[in-house]
């Protein structure tokens, strides 16, 4: 299974199981904008960003190369879905105050990817794109998440991955940085049933289960269960960010 079609697998489940961004990151990237006209959110998936932008944008439009995923969009007024890849697109020259990516850069033909901004973006427009990390509840349960779940899978892990788990850090974007000291974070409450069917949208998840046969998520769930008390039980659920934003001259 090659990571396309990991994306292809499953949608809704990934629709519903994937966790919001926080307006103050897209209240963030708004500041930095001159203009509030038009923003794409490349490689939208169901559009959890895209929806997020149209708060702070007159029209959004939001693009994935899945038809699965666009299927399940959420729906809004000022977002307009369509099938497009991110390395060519339809849209006019110069036609974007801001352009998106949500955990999805590091899948991408970066070069072919960062020419096509280069020509859609506004002068002075702004490129944000990030990606988070694994997420952390509490000690017992992270230990068994690392020792149970992601030691099994860690093969599964492609180069695109690993530039996550970096945290972006050797990502260079094509414009001019904008430097900021500002953190931003991701944090959900989450019961149990909520965790594993986030754990299974995981690409590596996905590849293992294809490749073994098997559900790696199922290696860590009787354990999880002692581990976690009532399954019903919401925890706080963190997850760092790794924002990267450059500008268009």
């Amino acid at each position: 299974m090659n990571n396309i079609q990991t994306f292809f697998l499953n949608s809704s489940q990934y629709a519903k199981s994937r966790p919001q961004y926080p307006d103050e990151l897209f209240s963030y990237v708004s500041e930095l904008c001159a203009g509030h006209d038009r923003a794409w959110d490349c490689a939208t998936g169901n559009g959890q960003a895209a929806v997020s932008c149209a708060k702070y944008f007159s029209q959004v439009e939001a693009t994935d190369l899945s038809e699965e995923q666009i299927q399940h969009g959420i729906p809004h007024p000022k977002v307009r879905y369509s099938i497009t890849p991110a390395e060519q697109t339809h849209f006019e020259d110069e036609a974007f105050d801001l352009v998106t990516v949500a955990q999805a850069v590091h899948w991408f033909d970066k070069e072919k990817f960062f020419r096509e901004a280069s020509r859609v973006l506004k002068p002075k427009g702004v490129l944000a794109v990030w990606a988070y990390g694994f997420s952390e509840i509490e000690a017992k349960v992270d230990r068994l998440v690392s020792e149970k779940l992601l030691a099994p899978i860690d093969r599964f892990w492609v180069e695109g991955n690993r530039e996550v788990m970096s945290g972006y850090r050797d990502l260079v974007l094509p414009f001019e940085p904008i430097k900021t000291q500002r953190k931003f974070s991701i944090l959900v409450e989450w019961n149990l049933a909520q965790l594993f069917a986030y754990f299974r949208t995981w690409s590596a998840v996905k590849r293992y289960k294809a490749e073994l046969g098997r559900d790696p998520v199922e290696l860590i769930e009787k354990d999880l269960r002692e581990a976690w008390g009532d399954a019903e039980t919401a925890k706080p659920v963190f997850m760092p960010l790794f924002v990267k934003t450059s500008r268009n001259v």
